[in-house]
């Protein structure tokens, strides 16, 4: 018959400490990488949270919001048209 005790002692309770370690590491690295927290965007002058884009443009590093992507894309493309 099955020990269950067998699953909560020696080698198999310490790899499944390992693999729950691992798992809570990676949560944690994921969770932080995806909120980067309130910024202020160059264009619209708002604080911010979300996907924050950043941009050299004329020599000039922009951050800008989701709200502003198009406009700032359109501004760069004019200004790609006239050089």
């Amino acid at each position: 018959m099955f020990d269950i005790n067998y699953l909560f002692e020696g080698e198999v309770c310490k790899m499944k400490k390992k693999i729950i370690a691992l798992l809570l590491t990676v949560t944690t690295v994921i969770s932080l990488s995806a909120c980067g927290g309130p910024f202020t965007c160059d264009v619209c002058g708002e604080e911010k949270t979300g996907k924050k884009y950043t941009k050299t443009i004329e020599g000039e590093k922009v951050t800008y919001c989701e709200d502003c992507k198009e406009a700032v894309e359109l501004l760069e493309g004019l200004s790609n048209l006239l050089k």
